[in-house]
């Protein structure tokens, strides 16, 4: 019995896979969408330490006294501190000798953030300003039919050219879909939603 099994498991497996291969009359192609950036968010991330500052000696002996200085000049800009995420344990994965903090800023507004990276003060050094994008399933809907579209047509370029023309669609693949909720640099340039499509040529 258990040979009869596993010649059927083998079987089942071999059409498995033959199923998975693209015919040989076939045409690869992408297509590509750019994704709308309407629903952003900002965030940039300050290191206050006691050790010498980024912009000259440091004036500020206690971590408190620090901190009162940079929340003064936050507030000088009527940006709300109770924002700001304290994270010690950040700041003591720096290896840093002497004490101090990470304090993590999130927003929507892009003018906030940059009030924030421009503050110039002694032993408080910004970081890089990152950024995060949403997009729900009713915009991922619509922009993967517009992907095809644009898949479609590459297709019937590359056929027109080669003398072929296209038949339907084999397979279609992406890596792209689902809501994006993942921080990135925030010069890392447009999201484009990418879609594979195989499409079968006519005999």
């Amino acid at each position: 019995m258990k040979p009869i099994i596993l010649i059927l498991m083998l079987c089942a497996s071999v059409y498995a896979k033959a199923q998975q291969i693209t015919p040989e009359r076939s045409i690869t192609v992408h297509g590509t969408v750019e994704k709308p950036l309407d629903d952003v968010m900002y965030k940039t991330e300050v290191t206050l330490s006691l050790e010498k500052g980024y912009y000259g000696d440091g004036p500020y002996k206690t971590l408190d006294e620090l901190l009162a200085k940079y929340y003064e000049e936050v507030k000088s800009l009527n940006i709300d501190t109770s924002k700001f995420v304290r994270d010690d344990l950040a700041f003591a994965a720096m290896g840093y000798r002497t004490e101090g903090t990470v304090l993590r800023y999130e927003t929507k507004s892009k003018k906030d953030i940059l009030k924030l990276t421009n503050i110039k003060m002694s032993q408080a050094m910004p970081s890089y300003v990152q950024v995060k994008s949403k997009i729900f399933d009713a915009e991922i809907k619509l922009l993967t039919q517009k992907a095809l579209e644009n898949a479609r047509k590459n297709a019937e370029l590359l056929a027109e050219v080669s003398g072929e023309k296209i038949d339907k669609i084999f397979s279609i693949s992406s890596y792209d879909l689902g809501e994006e909720s993942y921080w990135r640099a925030a010069n890392s340039g447009t999201e484009y939603l990418r879609l594979t499509v195989v499409y079968t040529l006519k005999d």
